[in-house]
């Protein structure tokens, strides 16, 4: 159940890239392409800084980021540092903010991505991270075996 909701919380990431960039494209053809080019840099970043340094990625469950380590240099597992924490956050929050203003155009548009992302962002926390074995993931939770409470893991 993990690939199947790793796989398809990226696809529903992709179309929602897909409306975003086609908002843009509406406007200015420049920003649209702009838009592609940081996403996939973006997501080379992610993969690389965050990605390759995770001790499930050979066992990924988004299934893609896994696979396209083996394209990285090889680094060792262990804690984030500030660094690759923030490329991380600052590439999601680009992904997510910088199409606002052209979603804000078309309310259909606009909602479609932000309830694909809200889709997405479940499937993630509520199945994705607790089968995930990486310690060392501020983003991991777990869930309590004998009690239905979610338990945030903080590691320094």
């Amino acid at each position: 159940m993990q690939k199947f909701h790793g796989v398809t919380s990226l696809a529903l990431v992709l179309i929602a890239t897909v409306i975003a960039a086609v908002a843009m494209f509406q406007t200015s053809w420049l920003w649209g392409i702009g838009y592609i080019v940081i996403w996939v840099g973006g997501g080379a970043a992610i993969i690389y800084s965050f990605c390759t340094k995770c001790p499930c990625r050979t066992h990924c469950g988004h299934v893609f980021p896994g696979k396209l380590t083996q394209f990285f240099p090889s680094r060792l597992t262990g804690p984030y540092t500030f660094l690759e924490l923030a490329v991380t956050i600052l590439v999601v929050l680009l992904w997510i903010g910088l199409p606002q203003p052209w979603l804000w155009q078309s309310t259909g548009l606009f909602v479609a991505f932000w309830v694909l992302y809200a889709i997405a962002g479940v499937q993630i926390r509520m199945v994705v991270c607790p089968a995930c074995n990486n310690v060392h993931c501020p983003a991991r939770i777990r869930f309590a075996k004998d009690a239905k409470v979610v338990t945030f893991l903080v590691t320094t």
